[in-house]
């Protein structure tokens, strides 16, 4: 009987030693649940679809891509101890989170145990200059204000400008406030002023105001939020130029606003996101995706599906590269050149693992998102 169990157990050991070795473990950390829960679901989308390609294609490559994934609630110490949990697992690497204040502490887990670290959430701060473990698929949102300050000031000739935050997320937003301020109220003929409101603030009693000595107004906040927002003021003034920052680019945004979204303005670091069939395509491989994403969940993909699927290529890719297993390593053949053709659109990481991208802006047209060319 001790023969049998020792026996069975050693069989047991033997047979999850045999998967161990045919298959590489990645720890995916995406916002599941609460409110923002529908951000998350698109870049595990991404990850998921680009899984399932990579393991019905592998070719001579005989280890399959398992994906262990974990919901952080969007949770900032939910986030890193979930990281610190799929470490322990045994995963090569990380994929997510999805908003920026649970990617700094994911960060955080992975630095401390020197994980490679993909995160689709775009950079609460500046470019990082430091050489760690932690590299981003989105660039900087300083970019993305430096690009709104501008166009706003310079196109659209705005002067007074009203800037609307969420109270959530607040190193993304804190950090998107400050850099537009920066760049709006700098190297002006006149004077330019920014009215500062968080979301919680009553809007109904602040705007009217100000209504006809406002010029525009900038809103920093998740899709729904944002919606709402807008609402509020297109009742007060219809024309009203708004911009909206990438954290809004989503199609609930354009749900939950309805007829208030039309007009409405967006930075965004892609192209032709949402071309129909009947446009010519810049990008084949770009058109290619859309189809097969399109075909295999019933919608378009959104900005942060294809962060997803673009996360989990470039790491699979450096992962076949990396024939010693070494997580340092594994970071430097995920800064190579050769990760480049795994964007799709073009982009690149510089050495410290920021990636750069071309901006491009939407205006909401027949309740869709359409790029506008400026002249």
């Amino acid at each position: 009987m001790i023969y049998i169990f020792t026996l069975f157990f050693g069989c047991m050991f033997f047979q999850a030693y045999i998967e161990n070795k045919s298959r590489v473990d990645i720890g995916v950390i995406s916002t599941l649940s609460g409110d923002d829960a529908h951000l998350g679901k698109s870049v595990l989308n991404g990850i998921i679809m680009g899984a399932e390609e990579f393991n019905s294609n592998r070719n001579f490559y005989k280890k399959k891509m398992n994906l262990i994934i974990r919901d952080d609630k969007n949770d900032p110490l939910e986030a890193k101890q979930v990281a610190r949990e799929l470490i322990d697992e045994g995963v090569v690497a990380l994929l997510g989170p999805v908003l920026p204040d649970t990617g700094l502490s994911a960060r955080e887990a992975a630095n401390n145990r020197k994980k490679p670290m993909i995160s689709t959430a775009v950079r609460a701060k500046k470019p990082s200059d430091s050489d760690d473990y932690f590299m981003g698929i989105a660039p900087s949102q300083d970019k993305n204000a430096k690009f709104i300050a501008e166009i706003s000031k310079d196109y659209f000739n705005m002067k007074k400008v009203l800037f609307f935050y969420s109270d959530k997320n607040p190193a993304y937003m804190d950090a998107f406030r400050d850099k537009y301020i920066e760049e709006f109220e700098k190297k002006s003929e006149s004077e330019n002023t920014v009215y500062i409101k968080r979301k919680s603030d009553k809007i109904d009693t602040y705007f009217p105001s100000m209504k006809d000595d406002i010029d525009g107004v900038i809103i920093v906040a998740d899709p729904i939020e944002t919606a709402y927002i807008v609402q509020k003021i297109k009742k007060i003034k219809k024309d009203m130029k708004i911009f909206i920052s990438d954290l809004a680019f989503h199609q609930n945004f354009i749900t939950y606003g309805g007829k208030f979204s039309e007009g409405v303005y967006a930075a965004l670091y892609y192209d032709d996101i949402y071309l129909d069939e009947k446009s010519s395509f810049l990008n084949q491989r770009f058109a290619d995706f859309k189809k097969r994403y399109v075909k295999k969940f019933g919608k378009n993909p959104d900005i942060r599906s294809i962060y997803g699927y673009e996360s989990f290529n470039i790491l699979v890719e450096a992962i076949k590269r990396n024939k010693d297993g070494d997580s340092e390593n594994l970071k430097k053949e995920i800064l190579l050149p050769e990760s480049d053709a795994y964007f799709l659109q073009p982009g690149s990481f510089d050495e410290y693992g920021n990636c750069e991208r071309d901006i491009f802006i939407f205006q909401v047209k027949d309740q869709r998102f359409q790029k506008v060319k400026l002249l």
